[in-house]
């Protein structure tokens, strides 16, 4: 008879290579995956979400525990998960399908489906199923993005075209857009800023969305969540991101600055506050987010209904303290726009200190900056792009000419390394074969104007290289695509 802690073992044993068989091995976003893809002629998987997201830690805990979805998984694909947050090449690639997402490519890469949000274990096994059986094919992404775009004449009927898209999305009821989710975007407030003594509907519009826009302002802890659902205010998805919190520092600001309506520097300051108290990384870089969940996969409407004093009885949804060079460089300017509306010289010293920060440890030996000092393999134009706009707005301030200077040379490395067949600028690098990078509409709207901002010290190459990003931005096949974007308008106002 065997000895009963023999027994013991032998079960144990067996158990966890039961629980190891079926558990499913992650690989990060490069060509190892790929290679061991083509090498077992698998598809690839990639899983990707956020750290924040109450969606992605549902589907981590139902979907990708179910034991028929990680069998099947384990035994038909390579699998791939990333933080979206870490990753600004695949953050830029899908970023329009949200988070989760999941994305399965063929083993040569090319990408055969593409899903935004949760899927539940019974969907997600149909559909991991019929992939693999080869259905649903879709022609690659990169195929149709390297066909060149031809730039059209910009004229009053383009320029109408464009503003009454913008104008088509404008939620006159509750402010925002008459879109499923309510947030504040910045090129729409700022246009509505520029426009608003001549515009009627404008001048409805604007004090409407703002106001609004203080419901999903968190009233215990300060700092704003990310949007709201059900096409209204009062559905708040709660996670805390640090470049939300620095667009609406921003908006706040400007509204404030014009308008010299008190509540909304009143909101914008209670958002410093909720970044001081709990995602300032005391070496004066801020903390990337904080955690939708209390306990990761519950929703937490109810913890966030708490006074202060007795959330913290509770505890405190977890914090990424990851920093990140565009998200810091977006607050650096933010902080220099409240010292626009408020001549408090503190706002400077912040925002200085940031940008000195960012040099000291994000720059590299060829001038760039990398998003993330654990992520080094691609260079993203968003760390390039929105720290040349902090640098410009410190200098136009400060006169500081070393940061005029850096500013100089972030200019010349975009136009250097990112400036595709198009002359617009390609979201990252092109150094993954695996991942050829896009054009971002939002990065070029920025891009136009900050080009034009250098060229006002004196260099004709960057005023040229605004009016050839316009050319894209105002092309047929962008205005196609166009959503409510009002930063095309500002963007042709600014090169005049």
């Amino acid at each position: 008879m065997f000895n009963r802690h023999i027994i013991a073992a032998i079960i144990f044993l067996w158990c966890t290579s039961v629980t190891n068989a079926q558990s499913i091995h992650w690989l990060d976003f490069n060509q190892q995956a790929f290679d061991q893809a083509q090498q077992q002629h698998k598809p690839v998987l990639l899983d990707l979400g956020a750290s924040w997201c109450h969606w992605c830690h549902v589907m981590d805990d139902s979907t990708y525990e179910d034991s028929t979805v990680t069998r099947y998984l384990v035994d038909h694909y390579i699998c791939i998960k990333a933080n979206q947050d870490k990753r600004p090449d695949l953050y830029a690639k899908y970023k329009d399908y949200g988070w989760p997402a999941t994305i399965i490519f063929h083993e040569d890469a090319k990408e055969l489906v593409k899903e935004a949000g949760f899927i539940g274990p019974t969907d997600f096994l149909v559909l991991l199923k019929k992939t693999y059986n080869g259905y649903r094919y879709i022609e690659p992404q990169k195929q149709i993005a390297s066909n060149p775009v031809i730039t059209g004449e910009w004229s009053a009927r383009t320029a109408a075209f464009v503003r009454n898209n913008f104008f088509e999305y404008l939620d006159m009821i509750d402010g925002g857009y008459d879109m499923q989710q309510h947030f504040l975007e910045y090129d729409g407030i700022e246009y509505a800023l520029r426009h608003y003594k001549t515009n009627n509907q404008l001048k409805k519009w604007l004090p409407l969305t703002i106001h609004g826009s203080y419901r999903i302002n968190d009233p215990a802890w300060g700092g704003v969540y990310q949007y709201s659902t059900n096409g209204n205010w009062d559905h708040p998805h709660f996670e805390k991101i640090l470049s939300i919190q620095a667009r609406y520092i921003k908006i706040y600001a400007q509204y404030y600055e014009e308008m010299k309506d008190s509540s909304a520097l009143s909101h914008a300051k209670n958002i410093i506050s909720y970044l001081n108290t709990f995602l300032h990384s005391k070496n004066n870089l801020y903390y990337n987010s904080q955690d939708a969940d209390l306990k990761e996969g519950e929703h937490a409407g109810g913890f966030f209904a708490l006074s202060s004093a007795n959330r913290y009885k509770q505890g405190i949804p977890r914090i990424d303290s990851t920093c990140y060079s565009k998200e810091n460089a977006q607050l650096a300017d933010a902080f220099l726009y409240l010292y626009n509306a408020t001549n408090d010289k503190s706002y400077i010293i912040t925002a200085g200190n940031i940008l000195a920060k960012l040099k000291k440890d994000f720059k590299q030996p060829d001038g760039s900056y990398v998003h993330d000092r654990a992520f080094t393999s691609s260079i993203a134009l968003a760390d390039q792009l929105y720290l040349c706009q902090a640098l410009l707005h410190y200098y136009n301030i400060t006169k500081d000419t070393a940061a005029l200077q850096e500013a100089r040379s972030l200019g010349n490395y975009m136009l250097a390394h990112f400036k595709g067949k198009n002359k617009a600028l390609y979201s990252f690098s092109n150094n993954n074969k695996y991942l050829p990078p896009d054009y971002v509409l939002s990065e070029n709207i920025d891009a136009c104007r900050v080009f034009q901002q250098l060229a006002q010290y004196g260099n004709t190459t960057y005023k040229t290289a605004g009016e050839n990003i316009f050319g894209y931005i105002s092309s047929p096949a962008v205005l196609k695509t166009i959503i409510a974007e009002p930063g095309i308008l500002t963007a042709k106002e600014i090169l005049h």
